[in-house]
């Protein structure tokens, strides 16, 4: 498959989350437009550049599809993945934003997408290893941390004063000076 000769359209990205819900191994991976947005973040933003049929398998499965509506999807996941990649490059990303997941009541979860981004940390673990063993610099993936582990942050913090509980919620706010802090890193860093 290649990128740029798609013959199908891509999806919309409510059309696709539709399609990713409705596809049985996909939605038990738990892969959402907001969990995809933070898994292409941590592929633009990482430590090397991951074949492009590599990373869509980890989305997909081994077998990419091949309907016409499963090619869309493909394509949408491409193409979201370059826009990621083009704002993440304008103006050093001060102006990228996650896709955060959005309840009709307001309510963000930031669950989804920090677990995206997770997910290819821990994929590629050789990659990331050492910005993660480099504790004047592992601090930057804190507030990403925060919110794919919000469970377990939220049991560390019981008992705990309702202020410092207010901030931990509040770490999806500094996502985005995060991923542009880990861009910024891995290109002063690059081999």
């Amino acid at each position: 498959m290649t990128r740029r000769r798609s013959r199908v359209p891509a999806l919309p990205l409510d059309d696709l989350e539709a399609w990713l819900a409705a596809q049985s191994d996909i939605a038990r991976r738990n892969w959402t437009v907001s969990a995809i947005d933070g898994f292409c973040a941590a592929l633009v933003a990482g430590p090397e550049r991951i074949a492009t049929e590599a990373w869509l398998r980890v989305i997909f499965g081994p077998n990419l599809p091949t309907t016409a509506i499963g090619l869309g999807a493909v394509q949408a996941v491409l193409e979201h993945h370059d826009a990621v990649s083009h704002m993440l490059r304008l103006d050093r990303g001060r102006r990228w934003r996650p896709l955060y997941m959005r309840y009709d009541d307001g309510t963000v979860s930031a669950n989804p997408w920090a677990a995206g981004f997770m997910f290819a940390v821990r994929r590629w673990p050789d990659a990331w290893r050492p910005m993660i063993e480099r504790s004047d610099h592992s601090m930057i993936l804190l507030p990403i941390i925060t919110c794919a582990e919000a469970e377990e942050v939220e049991k560390l913090l019981e008992g705990q004063p309702q202020e410092m509980r207010d901030h931990m919620g509040r770490a999806y706010h500094h996502i985005p000076e995060a991923v542009c802090a880990i861009r910024d890193y891995w290109r002063q860093h690059a081999a």
